[in-house]
């Protein structure tokens, strides 16, 4: 798959364009979107859809990671890290005593 690098361009009269670049050198503007926010959601539509269109390529990782790759795949990250949450969780929930104790009345 092709990394084609995508970039918000303001003009005149609040109008804005987004240019597509390709590591190829060729570029295409689409022109005519209303707001930044509105050319930025055309960059993630347009992404998504590339991708869709070759499921068997992987998708970028959703949070920046540092230089170095992590010794584990991400997958298995969020793995042990949702299995640790739990863990913590549940010893959390054995320590807490309850809000009001029931008691036996003999009456």
């Amino acid at each position: 798959m092709v990394d084609t690098s995508y970039r918000v361009i303001p003009r005149a009269k609040h109008r804005f364009d987004v240019e597509m670049a390709k590591p190829s050198g060729s570029r295409t503007t689409i022109e005519g979107f209303a707001s930044e926010h509105e050319a930025n959601a055309w960059i993630v539509q347009a992404q998504r859809m590339i991708r869709a269109a070759s499921p068997w390529s992987p998708s970028p990782p959703r949070k920046p990671t540092g230089t170095q790759a992590p010794a584990t795949p991400l997958l298995l990250q969020d793995g042990l890290r949702l299995q640790n949450e739990r863990n913590h969780a549940a010893t959390r929930r054995a320590n807490v005593r309850a809000a009001r104790e029931r008691t036996n009345v003999n009456s």
